[in-house]
């Protein structure tokens, strides 16, 4: 497994975390502030993807090895699934077009991060038609990064 460090740190440091806070707290609420202020602690180039946040998970962009990636942390088990159930249900050719997850457990996924950059009419076409072709909708702009010098799907849902 690539990234195991990273995996070991969200299962046996922010996965207590989050559950001591929510228990002083007394909510169910995530605690997204404050993993943002311990991701920064650890991870100082860190930033809190606000334009990525969505109603069920959260992005932040973590550096690791001369890479950019984007830890997203769901709030629920279920929410992380549903996206690794989205990629695990995608043809062998995915990575061409969907930029990679490289593991998820509980409420974290490691996912490949690249530049966001104005998507030119032809390839938001070339996503679109692939992702009718193998069942994902939701392909627009805004989920569309330009990894590894090549345009890719870092979002999207099953029909």
């Amino acid at each position: 497994m690539r990234y195991k460090k990273t995996q070991d740190f969200c299962i046996e440091v922010l996965k207590p975390i989050i559950k001591h806070l929510k228990k002083i707290k007394k909510t169910n609420r995530m605690p997204w502030k404050e993993l943002e202020a311990i991701l920064k602690i650890l991870y100082p180039d860190t930033k809190y993807e606000e334009r990525a946040k969505g109603h069920y998970k959260n992005v932040f962009i973590i550096h690791n090895e001369n890479k950019w990636f984007a830890l997203k942390i769901g709030r629920s088990v279920q929410h992380i699934k549903k996206d690794t159930k989205t990629y695990n249900g995608l043809p062998k050719s995915k990575n061409r077009y969907y930029a990679k997850i490289y593991w998820t457990k509980d409420l974290f996924m490691l996912q490949k991060w690249g530049e966001k950059v104005e998507v030119p009419n032809s390839e938001l076409k070339r996503l679109k038609v692939w992702g009718a072709r193998v069942g994902l909708k939701d392909i627009r702009p805004a989920n569309i990064m330009k990894v590894d010098n090549r345009f890719k799907i870092v979002d999207a849902e099953r029909v």
